[in-house]
């Protein structure tokens, strides 16, 4: 409503407006009267905050809004497809390790965006972070040194293996087509590739089944890796490699790692090449995590499988504020689910002592 028809109708109240969303025309003019269709708008406070209350009756950007005066001493995070919301497509999940409690849900995981988000945080919240387990994401190994001095990085095992998973099976694959479609061996590459990315502790050796790929010929699971093994010598390498890290790493083995890191990169197949010079620029982290064995990212990983289902149920969100909100709201360790939870425990109480 402009200054002159309040001044007309000698309205002083700021909050009279005139109520176009239920009027087609809020100012009738019938001939002999005029007609002002007004709407009264007072700001509404939640009555057990006391905060300014926005849309739905909540207020709702300093509801999910963190904590930025306090970080744990353990934190892990690690990226998820959050779709078009984020710049590339990428966005973060922020942990508590100790206690598996989902800390927030950030938009990228661009270096310049996550370093204006944790800047956010007080120094010495940052200072107090004594470890960070991540993936072996290149980026984010400066911005943890810049914004957090004192945290030991520690490389996630998941991510340390399956740099050589991957690899092995490109292995394989070439493999494969070396022999030629349809041929004995690229028919039993494919059909057994499982057993060949099988950890070897996990292989059984008394299982004596009858396989067709192999004339028929009884075989066990180690029987038939070692005959798949036999068709390529890149193959065979690889498979050692592979085995040789899980053993490292399962084992907690320094003296296994150091000899696996300090083969010459150049004797391995193409695919391990990029994992053997990955693994050496990370050989610290990768000892860490030996000596701060309960922390690890899978408590992550299963969070971002909760997201994949949280997605494929809601068919899409409007933005992210309202994707974000979802999740932690979803998720019966995070922050805000908590706080919710305690909020209404301590009104029932209150509302049980009240009658």
């Amino acid at each position: 409503m402009n200054y002159s028809t309040k001044a007309a109708l000698e309205i002083k109240d700021p909050y009279f407006e005139l109520d176009t969303a239920h009027f087609k025309d809020a100012i009738e003019d019938q001939g002999n009267q005029v007609i002002v269709h007004l709407i009264q708008s007072y700001p509404l406070h939640c009555p057990r905050c006391g905060q300014l209350m926005l849309k739905n009756g909540f207020n709702l950007d300093q509801f999910f809004k963190p904590n930025y005066h306090w970080l744990p001493r353990h934190i892990a995070f690690d990226d998820f497809k959050s779709g078009r919301f984020a710049p590339s497509g990428m966005s973060m999940i922020l942990m508590n390790i100790e206690n598996h409690r989902t800390l927030d849900i950030i938009l990228s995981r661009r270096s310049r965006y996550l370093r204006n988000y944790f800047l956010r945080y007080d120094r010495s919240a940052r200072l107090a972070v004594q470890t960070i387990t991540v993936d072996l994401y290149t980026p984010y190994r400066h911005l943890i040194h810049e914004l957090f001095p004192h945290a030991i990085i520690i490389a996630d095992h998941f991510h340390v293996v399956a740099q050589a998973y991957r690899a092995l099976n490109q292995i394989r694959i070439k493999a494969m087509n070396r022999a030629g479609k349809g041929t004995h061996q690229w028919r039993a590459l494919k059909h057994f590739w499982k057993l060949i990315l099988t950890p070897a502790g996990l292989l059984k050796y008394d299982n004596y089944w009858s396989r067709h790929n192999f004339g028929y010929a009884q075989l066990t699971d180690v029987e038939v890796v070692h005959r798949l093994l036999s068709f390529d010598d890149d193959l065979s390498q690889a498979y050692r490699y592979y085995q040789n890290l899980i053993l490292a790493v399962s084992h907690r083995d320094q003296g296994e790692l150091n000899q696996l890191l300090s083969q010459k990169w150049t004797t391995l197949p193409w695919p391990l090449q990029k994992v053997q010079r990955t693994l050496r620029s990370h050989k610290l982290e990768i000892i860490n995590s030996f000596k701060y064995q309960n922390y690890t990212n899978g408590p992550v990983e299963g969070t971002n499988n909760k997201i994949k289902v949280i997605k494929r149920t809601a068919y899409g969100f409007r933005n992210f504020f309202n994707f974000r909100a979802r999740i932690l709201l979803a998720l019966p360790n995070s922050y805000i689910a908590i706080n919710w939870n305690h909020k209404r425990t301590a009104h029932a109480k209150f509302q049980t002592r009240a009658a």
